[in-house]
């Protein structure tokens, strides 16, 4: 619960700050967060109130990410793809997302410790923050720079 208590303010809260950062760094920061408080979860003693809190603020930085991810993807595509492109990178999201409890279930049922589990599913969120560091920033739609001039 506590999860996408964090996940919904997380979301509000990079859609406010977008307003006057760039959604690009906030998302990276969000990204490298959402590692630190999944990990830092998996290390947590079995405290009900250190989890809970653990767990909401790894679900506001995954969530917020998540939700930036979907501005930068708008940024992204030419318009001329831009939904098909941003549907097939949602559906690979969406699958990962569903493998995400298996992995996790096949990890603990071979005898993984959670500190070991967290990490390894914290890590998606680590290597999504150094592929937008790699990528750089999108470049300019010329092709719909031209379509609003000619309008």
């Amino acid at each position: 619960m506590w999860a996408n208590v964090g996940g919904a303010a997380g979301a509000l809260a990079l859609s406010l700050l977008t307003q006057r950062f760039d959604v690009r760094a906030l998302v990276i920061g969000a990204l490298l967060l959402a590692f630190a408080t999944v990990t830092l979860f998996g290390f947590s003693p079995a405290d009900l109130q250190q989890l809970s809190l653990l767990a909401a603020l790894a679900g506001f930085f995954t969530n917020s990410a998540i939700v930036g991810l979907y501005a930068i993807l708008a940024q992204s595509f030419p318009a001329r793809v831009r939904a098909g492109g941003t549907g097939l990178v949602i559906g690979i999201g969406r699958g990962g997302a569903a493998l995400g409890p298996i992995v996790a279930g096949l990890l603990f049922a071979g005898g993984q410790s959670l500190p070991l589990v967290a990490l390894v599913m914290a890590s998606g969120a680590l290597l999504a923050a150094a592929a937008l560091l790699l990528l750089g920033a999108p470049a300019a739609d010329k092709s719909q720079l031209k379509t609003c001039a000619e309008a």
